[in-house]
C-alpha cells in the first residue's frame, strides 16, 4: 500500500509478488554568495582553486564561522516543506579521507538537524496525489572535485566547491516506483526554486539525488539497512 492507502505497483517474480520501496536523499546547494563556514565565493564556472579560503583549504589554526544566510535558507526550506524547525541544532564531524577534502572530515549534522519531520504532497501523472514524508533536512559542506581527465597519470584537485553549503533532504521510504520518485523530485525542485533556496540547476551540480531502493513482500515490515 502507498502512503495514501492505494495499491502499490507489484513486481511479479519466481517467488511471488514484490513491491519496490524507495527513499531519496537529495543534496541541494543553498543559494548563497558565500560558503557555509567561510566567506569564499560560490560562483559556478570560476577558474580552478580561485574561490578557496584558508578555512576551505584546512590551513592550521583556521576556525569555521557559520554563514547566517545559509541557516536562514535552510529554515525557509523547512517551512516550505511543512516541517518542524528545531531550535537547537548541532554540527558534527564526518570523517572521510579524500584528496578533495583537505580537513579529512566533513562538517555535517545527523542527530540534531536544523529541520525535522515534514511532508510533500506529490502530484502524479495520472492526476492522483501522494503524501511523501520528510525525515529531516540538515546542512553540510560539499567536497571539492577530483579531476582525472587532465593528465595521463595524475589527478588534479579543484577546491572551489569545497565548503559550499548543502541541504541534505531525506525522504521517508514512501515511494513505490520510478514514476513516483521522478514526480517527487520535480515537486521538490519546484518548491526549492519557488522559495529561492536552491536554483535547482542540475547541470551545474546544484541538485543531486541518491536513491535507496529495495524490494519486499507486500505488507511486510521494513527491513534494516
Amino acid at each position: 500500500m502507498t502512503s495514501n492507502g492505494t495499491e502499490a505497483p507489484r513486481i511479479k517474480g519466481r517467488t511471488g509478488e514484490w513491491e519496490m520501496v524507495i527513499g531519496l536523499e537529495v543534496h541541494a546547494q543553498i543559494t548563497s554568495e558565500a560558503k557555509l563556514f567561510s566567506g569564499a565565493a560560490t560562483a559556478f564556472g570560476a577558474p580552478p582553486n580561485s574561490q578557496v579560503s584558508f578555512v576551505d583549504a584546512a590551513m592550521p589554526g583556521m576556525l569555521p564561522v557559520i554563514n547566517r544566510r545559509c541557516v536562514e535558507q535552510a529554515v525557509r526550506t523547512g517551512l516550505a516543506l511543512k516541517a518542524q524547525i528545531n531550535r537547537t541544532s548541532v554540527f558534527a564531524r564526518k570523517n572521510y579521507f579524500y584528496p578533495d577534502l583537505p580537513a579529512g572530515y566533513q562538517i555535517s549534522q545527523y542527530e540534531h538537524p536544523i529541520v525535522g519531520e515534514g511532508r510533500i504532497i506529490v502530484d502524479m501523472p495520472d492526476g492522483s496525489t501522494r503524501d511523501v514524508g520528510i525525515t529531516r533536512l540538515h546542512m553540510e559542506q560539499d567536497a571539492g572535485k577530483s579531476l582525472h581527465d587532465q593528465h595521463a597519470t595524475k589527478t588534479f584537485v579543484d577546491l572551489n566547491r569545497a565548503g559550499v553549503a548543502l541541504m541534505e533532504i531525506v525522504s521517508e521510504p514512501d515511494l513505490r516506483g520510478p514514476e513516483e520518485a521522478a514526480a517527487y523530485m520535480r515537486k521538490l525542485r519546484s518548491i526549492l526554486r519557488y522559495v529561492g533556496t536552491c536554483d535547482g540547476n542540475m547541470e551545474e551540480g546544484s541538485l543531486r539525488c541518491d536513491a535507496n531502493v529495495s524490494v519486499r513482500k507486500p505488507g511486510d515490515p521494513y527491513g534494516t539497512r
